[in-house]
């Protein structure tokens, strides 16, 4: 059967997301995620030399656990460059040309190795590099840890056992229920964040990733 043009187009396109860590990545990959959608193409998220940052451990587990989570709710590919010495763009142009990407999704003031690269000089090397890319600069929060006005006042809420895990209620009748605060990140419309609770007098912290506790 012939495709029409339209189809030919949506066909061709291919979308590659950017991320490093801080919160502001998700909203990188649901940008990129609107744009695969509406262009019914494939997804592509990039992250590089995750192995290097030792002195952000919680951090990486963080992000890692939202992207891995993620890709997999978008049905993208989640690629890991472990190649922390090579330069950043130089990353970004070999994950393009092997994908046949098209349109690229980069934060803008990202303290990593994106940083620089929406200096003009970078956003021109990829470019000369990849015929007939688009190159989307979102901007976001420039942040090198986390603050507490990175999330919303707490709200009562609830952890109830989902066979090996945990999923995030803020009404249950469970008798094993944890109670406890959430606050969601005012970097999501999703339930992203921090779920806190007191067992004696230790405070206990999750993380909750779409509505359930990741590890």
């Amino acid at each position: 059967m012939n495709q029409s043009p339209a189809e030919d187009t949506f066909a061709s396109e291919s979308i590659l997301v950017c991320v490093s860590y801080g919160p502001s990545s998700e909203r990188l990959i649901r940008r990129g995620a609107k744009l695969a959608q509406a262009f019914q193409a494939p997804l592509t998220i990039l992250t590089v030399g995750v192995q290097d940052e030792d002195t952000y451990h919680e951090e990486r587990d963080r992000n890692m656990a939202l992207w891995t989570s993620l890709a997999q709710q978008l049905q993208a590919e989640f690629l890991i460059s472990k190649r922390p010495s090579r330069d950043a763009a130089e990353v970004i142009i070999e994950t393009a040309r092997e994908r046949k990407i098209t349109q690229i999704v980069l934060g803008q003031s990202v303290r990593t190795k994106w940083e620089e690269l929406t200096e003009d000089s970078i956003m021109n090397e990829i470019l000369r590099s990849i015929e007939l890319v688009d190159i989307h600069v979102v901007s976001v929060k420039r942040q090198v840890e986390q603050h507490e006005d990175d999330y919303e006042p707490g709200t009562k809420a609830y952890l109830v056992r989902d066979g090996d895990s945990y999923v995030l209620q803020f009404e249950t009748s469970a008798a094993d229920a944890i109670e406890g605060t959430f606050y969601q990140s005012v970097y999501t419309d999703f339930n992203n964040g921090i779920f806190k609770t007191i067992r004696g007098q230790e405070v206990i912290k999750y993380h909750i990733f779409d509505g359930a506790v990741t590890t």
